[in-house]
């Protein structure tokens, strides 16, 4: 039977000459060097640098966030619905009005500061002139209703998560709040005019008074338009907001000094009513609205 045989052949000079002094037997095969495995227990930690090299196993495939209570997003008037509506039906309100009612806005700045003209006060007085009033004491009673909201959030943190909670319900509230004090406060001087002067000083006096509401509310409006915008400019704008109420509260009082004070035995009456209509009013006014914000 025929056997297969190898037959090894001598290496030729050429092989001789690459493997040197190697001499290539004929019955054996150049055994290939062994590779050694590295990194059998994990990357090795090196040094020399800031970078540390961590064990393999020990390694996150997925990075496990930080435990701690869920944060709730913080509400505001801009967030709310109700709110919105609110101040957009204002401005809805208050420039339908404007076209009918542009003159009464113009003359704003005479019914603020001028005691002249008490015989034909209101010969033009009409309807229009009405309707605009009422819009912009709405907007004023807005901007005052937004801005005691981030003042109480600002000055009353306890009052914070109460406030987010049910934004609509306590913007309204404030707004309300600020109706209802102007009102009474209307109503108030009408019957300290009936009780003290006559009719034409005492309508003097009330328009002074209605003037710089509404020259307040227009005031206000870019103040609460930065503040829901910006809400990091809160304390600035808190603060203009609080000198310009003190500045028409001052101007008004100013007025009616200059219309009813004529002896100097009225400045005892005159201080009187300072305490009793122009300071204590408007403390418990607040009192009372913090107290209704903080139960509902």
């Amino acid at each position: 039977m025929p056997t297969d045989t190898t037959q090894h052949s001598a290496p030729s000079p050429t092989t001789v000459a690459a493997l040197g002094d190697t001499t290539v037997k004929h019955d054996s095969v150049v055994a290939p060097k062994a590779h050694r495995a590295q990194y059998l227990s994990g990357f090795p930690k090196q040094g020399g640098n800031d970078t540390t090299f961590q064990h393999i196993n020990q390694m996150q495939v997925i990075e496990v966030p930080n435990q701690g209570n869920a944060r709730g997003h913080n509400s505001s008037p801009l967030h709310d619905t109700g709110s919105m509506i609110m101040f957009l039906l204002s401005c809805l309100f208050l420039i339908t009005s404007y076209r009918l009612g542009h003159v009464y806005i113009a003359n704003l700045m005479h019914n603020m500061f001028s005691i002249k003209g008490k015989d034909d006060l209101y010969s033009d007085h009409t309807v229009s002139d009405t309707r605009i009033i009422v819009a912009l004491i709405i907007n004023t009673c807005l901007m005052e209703g937004l801005l005691m909201f981030y003042a109480l959030s600002w000055y009353n943190p306890q009052l914070t998560l109460a406030l987010q909670s049910s934004v609509f319900l306590h913007v309204f509230v404030l707004v309300v709040s600020a109706a209802l004090f102007i009102t009474l406060q209307l109503f108030l001087y009408r019957l300290l005019g009936f009780t003290f002067s006559d009719d034409k000083l005492t309508e003097l006096w009330v328009g002074g008074f209605l003037a710089s509401q509404s020259t307040l509310g227009l005031m206000l409006f870019p103040i609460v338009v930065v503040t829901l915008v910006f809400p990091s400019t809160i304390k600035l704008m808190l603060t203009l907001a609080i000198i310009l109420y003190i500045l028409a509260r001052v101007i008004f009082i100013w007025k009616g000094f200059r219309i009813f004070f004529n002896y100097l035995s009225s400045s005892i009456y005159f201080i009187l009513y300072l305490c009793a209509v122009e300071i204590v009013p408007p403390l418990l006014a607040l009192a009372g609205t913090v107290y209704v914000c903080s139960i509902l």
